[in-house]
């Protein structure tokens, strides 16, 4: 040790050479030897006293600025803060009414679709009735016509006769003879030109009866066009919303309409499945756009199905405010978003689906966990009170508990969670995909 000491002081002689401080005291002197090393131990002993005291000053002279400023400052922070949250809620409340209203506009359109198809199932049974009756006066006239030709054959007859009393007449018989004979040809005359003369009538009458017909039918073949017409935009305004709803979600509608099928059996909706034969309209155009409509009507309605078995709604009927995404959080991942509200909101089912648990669960507290079809479950915690059994079948929008702030949880609010085939998702995805649909 001593050696490295010689060693260190003979490397900083150059720098620090060796010093003496004497010392004197009375008739005695005494010096003090400072070393290389003792002078940089010195210096660097001085340096961290002077760091000390700079710091500790810069401290006091925080403290102050702060016990002077602080309430001022929390009282703006917080200020600044119920702001942005009342412009939140102001964002929400346009959003809901946004949604509201779109949702409104797709119910009209919906109502409108089964109006029109109600319409159009009427007007092809009106036609199928004046087809039939169509045909009947076709008939009726073909008979007419008949009739008509008997009497002219009854005609011809006549003539035959008058012809043989003309030739009886010319060859000299009784006058007697010659009058019973034409008394039966002039009434036979008489009664074959009545028959003729109604015929004609009737003919006439049947003509006119079926210039009307054929009228109605192309005036309805026209109401037919435009009703199609009508309904194809109504279809239209009703695809777009949904396509696009589910598109902002991933979701493969193909894959979706197959697997309602085979468990609906292709029915469903206020619509109904279509059931409507198109093979008595007699123009193939419009035989193919009815079918092709039937055939959009169906998948609509499917698509409508499918859209209430996915978590698109918002799960909370009341006043909320977003509190807390999804995402980590230090070391864990929070896997749903917090919505928080007053104790005793209504918390709904976000889609139909069946109640698989009800009841405490370690650190979420009170929970409701709902199975929907496709694989989804939605996950809802912290509630005060529960409103479903298990194995339940819920539907969209009925209420399954209420709000509160069981389990580890720092107020009222609930905690929601969308899981696919086990694995979380962000919630949000799906309500912001539907907040102009539902």
């Amino acid at each position: 040790m001593a050696g490295i000491s010689r060693r260190l002081n003979a490397f900083l002689s150059g720098p620090f050479p060796e010093k003496r401080l004497f010392i004197q005291s009375g008739d005695s002197t005494r010096y003090l030897r400072l070393t290389p090393l003792a002078q940089l131990g010195t210096g660097a002993l001085a340096l961290l006293v002077l760091g000390w005291m700079a710091v500790m000053t810069a401290t006091v002279a925080i403290d102050r600025i702060g016990v002077g400023n602080g309430p001022t400052h929390a009282v703006a922070v917080k200020e600044a803060f119920r702001t942005r949250l009342e412009q939140l809620a102001d964002e929400r409340d346009r959003r809901e009414a946004e949604a509201r209203s779109a949702q409104g506009r797709f119910q009209l359109a919906m109502e409108q679709v089964s109006r029109q198809q109600t319409a159009i199932l009427d007007s092809v049974e009106e036609r199928r009735e004046l087809a039939t009756a169509l045909d009947l006066m076709r008939e009726r006239l073909q008979d007419a016509v008949e009739q008509r030709d008997v009497v002219a054959a009854s005609n011809d007859r006549l003539l035959a006769q008058m012809n043989e009393v003309n030739a009886s007449l010319s060859d000299g018989a009784s006058g007697d003879d010659l009058a019973e004979t034409l008394r039966t040809v002039s009434g036979a005359l008489s009664e074959a030109v009545a028959t003729r003369d109604a015929a004609t009538a009737e003919r006439g009458a049947l003509q006119q009866e079926l210039a009307e017909l054929e009228l109605r039918l192309t005036m309805n073949r026209k109401r037919q066009d435009e009703m199609v017409d009508q309904l194809e935009q109504a279809l239209a305004m009703s695809f777009g919303p949904l396509e696009e709803l589910f598109g902002k979600t991933d979701l493969d509608v193909d894959s979706l309409i197959a697997m309602v099928k085979s468990t609906h059996s292709g029915q469903g909706g206020p619509l109904g499945a279509p059931t409507v034969s198109t093979r008595s309209f007699d123009d193939p155009e419009l035989s193919s756009r009815f079918d092709s409509l039937m055939l959009d009507l169906d998948r609509m309605n499917l698509m409508r199905i499918a859209a209430s078995k996915v978590p698109y709604a918002v799960p909370v009927d009341g006043s909320y405010r977003f509190t807390s995404g999804f995402g980590p959080r230090g070391r864990r991942l929070h896997a749903g978003v917090d919505l928080a509200g007053p104790v005793g909101t209504k918390i709904v089912a976000a889609a139909d689906g069946v109640v698989t648990d009800a009841g405490r669960e370690s650190g979420y507290g009170v929970t409701v966990r709902i199975r929907h079809e496709f694989g989804f479950e939605t996950v809802y915690a912290h509630l005060s009170k529960i409103r479903v059994k298990v194995g339940q079948q819920v539907s969209r929008g009925v209420q399954i508990g209420d709000m509160g702030s069981t389990g580890r949880s720092t107020g009222s609010h609930l905690h929601y969670e969308v899981r696919v085939n086990g694995r979380p998702q962000n919630p949000m995805t799906y309500l912001e995909a539907a907040k102009d649909v539902f």
